[in-house]
């Protein structure tokens, strides 16, 4: 029986088997690498137009927030305009109101039983911090904010004293105060309060005996012109 050895050409077949196994690998390889190459490049491009944008975008922003600093700046002024034009209409508005606060005291006055020996106007600043909700804009995005302002109130304290015949005329009097009305037609006083009412002698002299008075001390506040005119032209619609 004839015998053949084989296993020469099945190592070659072998070896050759596997030189093209490595050959596609190396081949696959080099192809994975510039497929790679090109991702990477595209890649980098697109973050350098990125950059670029952003870098673009900064600029803008940078150019708006100047915008945006120059607006609030036009704004304080403006505010700073209607803060001293609120002044010149109140001041407009007072021409004539110590004049009229005169003619009302010398009218509500009871001729002949009551005699005023002080009167006093007295104004009285209250500053509050109140805190109010602003809209800003931030990186082009509106946002609420909160703010705290100041607020100056002011109050005009009334304070009267003087002697009267009697109580009835004393009460009369603070009726008549309170019925008293602005040159817009409003009541022109408010929390109207007695605040000291004694027994007062008041002598004539030597051979005449002394008369017993009232002696009182009246408060009230002034109601601001404005609110007056506010009051007023609800009542008108």
């Amino acid at each position: 029986m004839i015998r053949i050895n084989l296993l020469p050409y099945r190592d070659d077949r072998i070896k050759k088997e596997i030189r093209k196994k490595i050959f596609i690998f190396l081949l696959s390889l080099v192809g994975v690498v510039i497929i790679l190459g090109f991702i990477y490049i595209h890649l980098d491009g697109q973050i350098k137009s990125l950059k670029k944008d952003i870098q673009k975008a900064q600029k803008d922003l940078d150019k708006y927030n100047k915008i945006v600093e120059k607006v609030e700046k036009l704004r304080e002024k403006l505010a700073a305009v209607n803060k001293k034009l609120a002044v010149i209409k109140t001041l407009d508005m007072n021409r004539y109101d110590a004049v009229h606060l005169l003619d009302t005291m010398t009218k509500t006055v009871i001729k002949k039983r009551m005699w005023f020996t002080s009167f006093e106007a007295i104004e009285k600043v209250t500053i509050t911090k109140k805190k109010i909700t602003v809209e800003v804009e931030v990186k082009g995005k509106k946002k609420k904010k909160k703010k705290t302002v100041e607020e100056n109130k002011v109050e005009v304290i009334i304070e009267i004293r003087g002697i009267a015949l009697d109580n009835k005329t004393v009460a009369d009097f603070m009726t008549r105060l309170k019925n008293a009305r602005s040159l817009s037609g409003t009541e022109m006083f408010s929390n109207i309060k007695l605040v000291t009412l004694y027994q007062e002698m008041i002598s004539q002299g030597k051979d005449k005996p002394g008369i017993n008075l009232k002696g009182f001390e009246v408060k009230c506040l002034k109601v601001p012109l404005e609110l007056s005119n506010k009051k007023n032209k609800k009542k008108k619609s």
